[in-house]
């Protein structure tokens, strides 16, 4: 049986999801949180009252994840589909990623790029901090991240900036590094579990870059998840990135898998 889920299948989710925690944590981030349900939709597919697997779309990104029994997949992508959300991406691991795309594919919807990229997990007796020092971000700071988010995905800047780009900015979870007056790097968490956060939006300004700002940020950010007590770190950079690769190797972080980000016409 598939269906649309509700909060009364919040902890079903969390259960299903904490199975595989460290490969689930935007799935568990905001499913915990308390606006879940009103800002989400989540489609389950059960085996008599056994949760099998789970497809969430987070209306706040538009962003899209599955997770559970690969033979389920397929039926609750149709569910969503069905429920008309509009997927505005497809952030998730392998082999996940491509059981999503696939079926999305044979719906019709075809991503418009695919960013191919390496999972990277930093655990706390490894950690390597170095870098340019950086502070927590300030409500100020909000616009200037925002620019930075559309130059990590190609998005003109010209345009003016609107309330949905300025409220997927976290800022209590950013660090960031300023400049003569730029934000010239920032490092987000961007969703915590119980033993991980996951890393998100790592961007470098163009014109500062090479300069150890994101090596800042990131170290940050990392020694104040340990102190908060998690036992590791994680994120995604693209296959491409060997820059990127290189300083998160020298802050600790090794490969543990493979992930994909799909982007769709928005």
């Amino acid at each position: 049986m598939v269906r649309e889920l509700t909060a009364a299948d919040r902890q079903a989710i969390l259960d299903l999801a904490y199975r595989r925690e460290r490969e689930n944590l935007f799935l568990i981030g905001n499913t915990e949180s308390p606006a879940a349900f009103s800002d989400n939709r989540y489609f389950g597919s059960f085996d008599g009252l056994t949760l099998r697997a789970v497809a969430a779309w987070f209306g706040r990104w538009g962003s899209f994840v599955a997770t559970g029994e690969a033979a389920d997949i397929p039926s609750i992508v149709d569910a969503a589909l069905d429920a008309k959300v509009h997927i505005e991406s497809v952030p998730a691991v392998q082999p996940y990623a491509d059981l999503i795309v696939m079926r999305l594919k044979e719906q019709g919807l075809i991503p418009r790029v695919q960013h191919v990229s390496l999972f990277l997990e930093l655990k706390r007796q490894v950690f390597h901090p170095f870098g340019s020092a950086a502070r927590r971000a300030r409500e100020e700071d909000r616009d200037a991240l925002v620019l930075l988010q559309r130059d990590l995905h190609d998005r003109t800047g010209d345009i003016p900036i609107t309330a949905l780009e300025r409220s997927r900015i976290t800022l209590e979870r950013a660090f960031v590094v300023e400049e003569d007056g730029h934000i010239a790097a920032t490092a987000t968490a961007g969703v915590d579990s119980r033993r991980f956060t996951q890393v998100v939006g790592v961007i470098t300004d163009a014109r500062f870059r090479r300069r150890g700002y994101a090596a800042g940020c990131m170290s940050a950010l990392c020694a104040q998840s340990f102190v908060e007590g998690k036992d590791a770190v994680v994120l995604f950079t693209e296959a491409k990135n060997t820059a990127a690769q290189a300083l998160y190797a020298k802050l600790g972080f090794t490969v543990i898998g493979d992930f994909l980000l799909a982007e769709y016409p928005i």
